[in-house]
């Protein structure tokens, strides 16, 4: 029995990080789908487009911190203000390369971030993650 998600949405504007978290999402198969979006402001569009099968809502979104536009952080601001549906059965952890304590306390102190991490995501973190969050969902293989 595996446990998997049915879709992880990344947010993060460097191409290679989005290229290397899906590849590690793949090799964990714990998605049945991985939504990329290289910035925040398309991250939201998306959750403003309606559900469905070729656009899942993602159970678990992996935000950065640090992107041109539109923050993580600001993401955040935006998302707050987005439907009940819309933001539903959303896990959001932040991942970024910042230790900076400022951004560990705004994390902590902010209740739709469930978990903060540090870059890169690896197979051990998301089993974790899954295990943490969605204990009872389980598939045949």
């Amino acid at each position: 029995m595996k446990k998997k998600l049915n879709c992880i949405l990344l947010i993060d504007d460097d191409y290679g990080t989005n290229l290397y978290h899906k590849m590690v999402i793949e090799d964990a198969d714990c998605a049945h789908k991985i939504i990329v979006k290289s910035s925040a402001i398309d991250a939201l569009e998306y959750f403003k487009t309606p559900f469905d099968e070729e656009n899942p809502r993602p159970n678990l979104v992996f935000l950065d911190i640090n992107m041109p536009k539109m923050t993580g952080w600001e993401f955040l601001e935006e998302y707050k203000k987005l439907s009940t549906e819309q933001q539903a059965e959303n896990i959001i952890v932040m991942l970024s390369t910042s230790s900076h304590p400022d951004d560990l306390k705004r994390a902590d102190e902010n209740p739709i971030i469930k978990e903060y991490r540090g870059k890169p995501l690896s197979e051990d973190i998301l089993h974790e993650l899954v295990n943490k969050y969605w204990p009872s969902q389980v598939e045949a293989e």
